[in-house]
């Protein structure tokens, strides 16, 4: 911002602005105006003492101290406006503040909303308020009836300040209701005492998280209270609630969405769609140089998704959507984790023909649905150890195009713990194993999944 020369009655006129906001007569330096009206608060001292003007009439300044200044009104008042030196003490005069003690929404220039109970405008997860709005604890009826329901689109994440305890907020319905981009909430043991959380998460696709250090879900009602959740993992057991899941997955532990910040169990990887189609999933959250990305997200290893709407190429339109995935590989850093589930991971994927990598995976318990609906031909299972796997429910169904299993002579499930109804249900007569058993409906159980031997059926071929 170029200001050249800029009369002394601007900085007097800046300056009784402040001294008016504060209600005194304190004097400042040029340097020291912008971290005065970054202090202002709405409180008042109800002693506004205004300065002359000077006789020197002009002098220079650095510009660095009236973009110091803009930024500090900026930061008061939410705008992106920009203001010359002569605007500055009208924006100063203009400043208003929301004070008293009352429940808030509190929108930060982070796209956090913190709920808080504190006197005035105040936020206590980092960046500035940039707009909030008074909360009925009454609660509400609708999502639309939220008086930030305008802004959900903006909120990244939801902070739920131990101050909001003393509020006594029974009914939550609709609190967090479509909020579309919020990927975390915590603080979430300071709503303990609802009993009413009908659609609180509902149409939350991208939440993954919600940190709670206590919660007890005695009393509490919440019919749909997390549909369309299809990320959230709860940070015990992996648990991933459905469609459905009402209050009773609202809690700690095994089989709950919340997570304990101090005892997190999960891990996590990265998956990277590239405009070639390739589906790469790695311990990297940094893409490859050099290649253009469609679409990166991080997926739990632990999870026990329980459907679409968690993987980079699970749109419903465009170039994210599932028939556009053509090949997938598992970077060799996947070697890393020892416990892995991968239900749905490529379900639907109807034009996936190659998927590579397999051998760098380890621990792998769950692969339901994992492979189902996809175009592949061939699978390389060598190098794969298949010691923990649990759940092979649908793992091969409607993989009509499948010919041919590729597996270490040593190959063996586990002889205990796992099941996998209709494996190989709707495959096809291309299906043939090594010593030439043929798919077929008879043959659908997850025991085929073996080497093929004369006394062994099976599917896979040693190699």
């Amino acid at each position: 911002m170029a200001v050249g020369t800029v009369s002394t009655r601007i900085l007097t006129d800046i300056a009784n602005a402040i001294r008016f906001q504060r209600g005194d007569g304190t004097l400042f330096k040029p340097r020291e105006m912008a971290a005065a009206v970054a202090a202002l608060d709405g409180s008042y001292a109800g002693d506004y003492q205004a300065q002359p003007y000077m006789a020197l009439e002009s002098g220079v300044l650095p510009e660095s101290v009236f973009e110091d200044i803009a930024d500090a009104i900026r930061g008061q008042n939410g705008s992106s406006d920009t203001y010359l030196p002569g605007e500055m003490a009208a924006a100063i005069l203009a400043l208003s503040w929301d004070v008293g003690l009352k429940p808030r929404a509190v929108l930060t220039s982070l796209g956090t909303l913190e709920f808080n109970y504190v006197d005035g405008r105040h936020c206590y997860s980092g960046g500035v308020p940039v707009d909030a709005w008074e909360i009925d604890p009454a609660g509400y009826s609708s999502a639309s009836a939220r008086p930030y329901d305008e802004v959900k689109l903006q909120v990244r994440k939801v902070v739920i300040h131990s101050s909001w305890t003393q509020v006594g907020m029974i009914k939550a319905d609709y609190l967090f209701n479509a909020f579309q981009n919020m990927t975390e909430v915590s603080g979430f043991e300071n709503m303990s005492g609802i009993t009413s959380a009908a659609q609180m998460f509902t149409s939350c696709p991208a939440l993954e998280t919600i940190y709670a250090t206590s919660f007890s879900n005695a009393g509490l009602s919440g019919s749909l209270m997390f549909n369309g959740c299809n990320r959230l993992v709860g940070g015990t057991d992996g648990f991933v609630p459905s469609t459905t899941s009402g209050a009773s997955v609202c809690k700690l532990g095994a089989g709950g969405v919340l997570t304990d910040p101090n005892n997190d169990s999960r891990h996590w990887f990265w998956a990277h769609y590239y405009a070639d189609g390739e589906g790469v999933l790695t311990a990297s959250s940094t893409p490859e140089s050099g290649r253009e990305l469609v679409a990166s997200g991080r997926i739990c290893a632990e999870a026990k998704y329980v459907g679409l709407g968690f993987t980079p190429w699970d749109g419903v339109t465009g170039p994210t959507h599932r028939q556009h995935l053509t090949s997938a590989t598992f970077a060799a850093d996947m070697a890393g984790f020892s416990y892995l589930n991968f239900q749905y991971i490529f379900y639907s994927c109807t034009s996936l023909a190659s998927i590579s990598g397999l051998d760098n995976l380890s621990g792998v318990r769950s692969m339901r649905f994992m492979f189902a609906s996809t175009a592949v031909q061939v699978l390389d299972f060598r190098g794969f150890d298949p010691s923990a796997l649990t759940d092979l429910y649908y793992t091969f169904s409607s993989c009509s195009s499948l010919t041919t299993m590729y597996a270490n002579a040593s190959w063996a499930l586990p002889t205990s713990g796992i099941s996998g109804s209709q494996c190989f249900y709707s495959c096809s007569t291309n299906l043939v194993g090594g010593n030439g058993t043929v798919w077929a409906s008879s043959k659908t159980a997850y025991t085929y999944f073996r080497i093929d031997t004369a006394s062994t059926p099976g599917f896979l071929t040693a190699a």
